[in-house]
Formats: structure tokens, sequence, C-alpha cells
């Protein structure tokens, strides 16, 4: 398997996993609450505060701290792969950071293009800003094909934080 279709493959690992694990928490707190904070939860502001606090930070806790700390998320463990600097020593925080906001840019494009000044399935008809919704798609897009050309070791979040991905077995 190609370097790139590896990080792709932990990446998707990694967001089916949060996805589990934060959906549970989300329906457990429905439930044991009784529908708090749930029904305050009208206009496209709130539900987008929501969403950072509950979905959005916890992803970035999780990608930040273990590419940080281990190098690796659980995705690229189970894909024994590992984020290293050029030199292929641990990243900085600095590092971690970038590479997070960068790779998690179109995903926080789409929530607020979804969800602010009002959400979508509040509407009567289609938004205003409905093409919009193209930019964070194209971001992927480009994201996906700069992966493929660089054959898989920079990602655009990789060329920005000065940061590569490598196979652990290539280390030696």
């Amino acid at each position: 398997m190609t370097l790139a279709l590896r990080r792709l493959l932990a990446y998707w690992l990694d967001f089916v996993l949060l996805a589990i694990i934060l959906v549970d928490l989300q329906a457990l707190v429905y439930i044991t609450t009784s529908g708090f904070p749930f029904h305050f939860l009208k206009e496209g502001y709130h539900i987008e505060i929501w969403v950072l606090l509950s979905m959005s930070l916890p992803v970035w806790l999780y990608f930040i701290w273990f590419e940080l700390n281990q190098q690796q998320t659980l995705g690229k463990r189970m894909l024994k792969l590992k984020v290293t600097n050029r030199e292929r020593s641990k990243i900085t925080f600095r590092q971690a950071f970038l590479r997070t906001f960068i790779r998690l840019l179109p995903w926080e494009l789409t929530h607020i293009i979804i969800l602010v000044p009002e959400p979508w399935w509040g509407m009567e008809g289609p938004p205003a800003h409905m093409h919009l919704i193209y930019i964070p798609n194209l971001m992927l897009l480009l994201y996906i094909l700069i992966l493929f050309a660089g054959k898989g070791e920079k990602g655009v979040h990789d060329m920005a934080a000065k940061t590569m991905v490598i196979r652990i077995r290539d280390e030696r």
C-alpha cells in the first residue's frame, strides 16, 4: 500500500474512532440530562459553539496530543506511521498545532458554512451562501492531490509545519 493511501486510511480510522466516542458521549449527555443543552441550541451560533466545544476541540486535542507526545495517532500506530520533523525527530507543539489547524480547516469551515448564521435544516429554501460549501470541498480535494503528488510523504499541513510522515520501518 502506498504511503499516501496508508495516511488516508489512518486518518479515516482516527475519525471513525473519534466519531464513535464523541457521538456516544453526546448521546449520553442528552440521555442523562433530559436533553440539556440540546433543547437550547436553536440559533446557528449556539450550535456552532456547541459543535466547537464538544466535537472540534476534542478532535484538535487528540491530534495535537498524540502527534506531539507519541508521534502518532492511533490510526497511524495501526498502520505503522509516525510524524517527524525534517531531522526525523519529535515535532514541537507549534508544529503539531499548525498541522492540526491546516488539516482540520476544511471541516471547521464546513461547520461554520452550514450552521452560521442559521442552520441549513432550519431554512425554508436554499441558503444564500450555499455556494460557499464548495470551498472546503475543493480544499479537501487539493489536500488529497498534493498528498498523492508528494508520494504520501508530505501533505499541505506537513509543508506548512515542516514535518513529514514516515513508515516506522523506514526509520533505520
